[in-house]
């Protein structure tokens, strides 16, 4: 967890992209394969729901602090963040063996999930005892779905690029299709073989990008490829040892698709279509 702390706020303390990189290359190349998947998990925008409200928060860190509400409010204010005022007003406690981010997730955040007031409050004091202030900022970032630290998606993939000798572009496809942060999807997701150890796993979608510079760029008019813009559902149809069909948003949709599934039967296997799903009726779109 020291470790995941100090790269937060390695992340947080530049705006220079190359540092960035290094930074979460550093982490990954030192973390052990389950703390670097949930590593992943948060800093590509995902969070656990449904955890801590933070008014729960603020009220069990004011009163283990020992300090009146309006006092921590002052806090809070000053501060400006409820996490960072949480972690700096809380007592410190004597430094204990590093505790692992996967560690942390399992056994103290997850369980928060189900439990009740009594529980919840057991869970953040044995938490908050084993954590050092910058431990508890990220810890708190968690518990609130706040955890947000000026990097896309796309920079932590070239950050585990740079750590792994795996492209992005590879990674990215890896990581499509809905994952769970475990040992065994970190191994999967920085094997150096080729291949991919899911058949239904889809592509990144092909997006359209402003031109950068003048339609020249494009080549002569007469090689180029002009298309209608429908306004469709944008799905990528996966014919790989079965037949899927996913959304943008990486939903698998193919039961609510009967009529594609069927038609895509006829497909080679190895077939990908990125497009829109439209309605046709009557040989009319």
């Amino acid at each position: 967890m020291k470790l995941f702390a100090r790269l937060y706020r390695d992340l947080d303390e530049t705006t220079k992209t190359s540092r960035k990189v290094d930074a979460l290359a550093r982490y990954f190349a030192a973390a052990q394969p389950e703390d670097a998947a949930w590593a992943l998990y948060f800093l590509s925008g995902r969070r656990i729901k449904r955890l801590l409200p933070a008014a729960t928060l603020a009220n069990l860190a004011q009163q283990t602090a020992g300090i009146e509400p309006w006092l921590f409010a002052e806090c809070v204010d000053a501060v400006g963040d409820l996490a960072e005022a949480a972690a700096l007003v809380l007592p410190l406690t004597a430094s204990a063996a590093s505790m692992p981010l996967s560690t942390l997730i399992l056994e103290r955040v997850l369980p928060l999930r189900t439990s009740d007031e009594t529980a919840r409050r057991a869970l953040l004091s044995s938490a908050w005892a084993a954590l050092d202030v910058d431990e508890r900022l990220v810890f708190h970032k968690i518990l609130t779905g706040a955890f947000r630290v000026g990097v896309s998606e796309l920079l932590v993939l070239r950050g585990i690029e740079k750590a792994s000798g795996v492209d992005a572009a590879t990674l990215k496809h890896r990581t499509m299709g809905g994952w769970e942060p475990t040992s065994a999807f970190w191994s999967a997701l920085t094997m150096t073989s080729s291949g991919t150890s899911r058949p239904d796993r889809p592509y990144p979608f092909a997006l359209a990008h402003a031109l950068e510079g003048g339609p020249a760029a494009l080549g002569p008019v007469s090689d180029w490829q002009i298309e209608w813009k429908w306004d469709g559902i944008r799905g990528q149809l996966v014919r790989r040892e079965g037949i899927f069909i996913w959304s943008r948003g990486e939903e698998l949709v193919s039961e609510q698709f009967p009529e594609i599934v069927e038609a895509a039967a006829v497909l080679p296997s190895g077939t990908v279509l990125d497009g829109e799903i439209l309605p046709w009726r009557g040989g009319v779109l």
